[in-house]
């Protein structure tokens, strides 16, 4: 098969993985009150279902991503789809919501199809077209996130909530057998180095009660002593984390290719565009459902908003050859900036415009290609940066700043909009103002740390002090 042909059918491939995951990430968001009934559990109870999967994608992520940089990432992506699938199987027998959670963090390991997915580009992709792929493939983040809340409403109104797993088990299953046949197997080069038991077992516990801390937090309030205590002790053993990590002869997390100058203003900026980008998912939904004799909002029924939110993925799809040609000619950093900066103009357009429809679109539209061409940006950085035996691991932990930005997000946006409600119960205008200063806030501080990250990567940069103090075990 040649080149170019071989390129494009693995491409496709891997679309149609990262896809799956996405979708099923904003799928079950319109269905969060169906499930609340269909499986007689209280509102919180049906948060876990978006949450349980967040925390199982969190942790599985970057583990899953640094097995397929030792041991091959071929199979691994066959394993992670195979997870995808089973896990959807599992929520879609589902009728309690014991079993629909377990369904959920089995789906969590799909997670890892995004590092696996980028590390794979490196390794088959000649380095001219690099770019444009890990452009396009970051671009199906949201352009599935927006396809999974506008598929939902026909789903749950024609079919059942079944198929809302259904649906994806069956394209997750063709992916890994198709994966199977036509993604070539990547060089592994292990150099005696071995999995790091020690720092995934501590980089899990501190991952989970982080997230835990912030989603106690969402649910509860700032001053809560559960999420104090969860936040200490993540806190805690992200310290002895760090402390284990940098002293391990195999680390499962090499630290001095984190702190490479790329690598860690990528990751800063990363995370503030995970803040100010995600909440939007919650907040301009809410924004669009509210009824307009509240004095804000438009009463629209969920399939509405489905549509409303749709230019997301048109704004993705605008930006994505743009993007791709601006990064290959001046350098992803640019097109970091120019994404950060769109989609900050978004924000203060809804700022600004939000009692009006046709602004919301135009704003959802701008919005789409900003936050499309930034996470291109950062994952070109991230996999250009480090050495080819860190990509899966390093892309995995950029995923996470992503999840951690979008969680805190999420969570601070929801206190603003709580913090004072109408007689009817509905947030008051000053506080869907409020959410939007602050999301255009947080990206305007990923703009500005986006101005720190060099030019052209700089590989092999020194350590910090701190870190190059520590040597591993012999």
């Amino acid at each position: 098969m040649p080149q170019r042909r071989a390129e494009r059918a693995v491409f496709v491939v891997l679309a149609v993985a990262t896809g799956a995951f996405s979708v099923l990430q904003s799928l079950v968001v319109p269905a969060l009150g169906t499930f609340r009934h269909a499986l007689d559990t209280t509102p919180a109870g049906a948060a876990w279902i978006l949450t349980a999967y967040l925390l199982s994608a969190s942790v599985l992520t970057p583990i899953i991503g640094r097995f397929g940089d030792l041991y091959g990432r071929k199979w691994l992506l066959v394993a992670a789809l195979g997870g995808l699938c089973a896990g959807s199987i599992t929520s879609a027998l589902a009728d309690n919501l014991a079993l629909m959670l377990a369904g959920r963090v089995v789906q969590g390991a799909g997670g890892a199809v995004f590092p696996l997915s980028f590390a794979i580009v490196r390794d088959h992709v000649a380095p001219d077209r690099r770019p444009r792929a890990i452009g396009a493939l970051s671009a199906v983040l949201s352009v599935g996130g927006a396809l999974g809340t506008v598929a939902a409403g026909p789903i749950l109104d024609h079919l059942s909530y079944h198929w809302l797993f259904w649906i994806p088990a069956g394209v997750t299953a063709a992916a890994a057998a198709t994966a199977a046949v036509l993604v070539p197997r990547s060089p592994v080069d292990r150099g005696g180095a071995r999995v790091g038991w020690a720092g995934a077992l501590l980089l899990a516990s501190w991952l989970t009660l982080l997230l835990l801390a912030i989603s106690t937090v969402g649910r509860a309030d700032w001053r809560s002593p559960a999420a104090a205590g969860l936040a200490a002790g993540a806190a805690a053993l992200f310290a002895v984390w760090l402390r284990v990590e940098a002293r391990a002869r195999h680390p499962l997390v090499d630290l001095r290719t984190l702190w490479l100058p790329t690598v860690r203003a990528t990751n800063a900026a990363t995370l503030l565009l995970g803040l100010g980008s995600f909440g939007a998912w919650m907040v301009v939904p809410l924004l669009v459902q509210q009824p307009a004799g509240t004095g804000v909002g438009f009463g629209a029924t969920p399939t509405v908003v489905g549509l409303v939110m749709l230019p997301t993925a048109v704004g993705n799809v605008l930006v994505m050859r743009w993007g791709g040609s601006t990064t290959n000619r001046r350098g992803p950093r640019v097109t970091l900036l120019a994404g950060t900066a769109l989609s900050g103009a978004a924000y203060l357009l809804l700022a600004a415009g939000h009692h009006h429809l046709p602004a919301v679109c135009a704003a959802v539209l701008l919005m789409g290609g900003g936050v499309g061409l930034a996470f291109a940006a950062v994952a070109v950085l991230v996999v250009e940066a480090v050495p080819a035996d860190q990509t899966g691991l390093a892309t995995g932990i950029n995923t996470i700043m992503r999840t951690i930005g979008g969680t805190l997000g999420s969570t601070v946006a929801g206190s603003l909009l709580t913090a004072a409600l109408t007689p009817a119960g509905y947030p008051h205008d000053g506080a869907y103002l409020a959410a939007f200063l602050l999301f255009a806030a947080a990206l305007a501080g990923s703009f500005l740390v986006g101005t720190r990250v060099p030019t052209r990567p700089v590989p092999g940069a020194a350590a910090p002090a701190a870190l190059a103090g520590l040597t591993p075990a012999r």
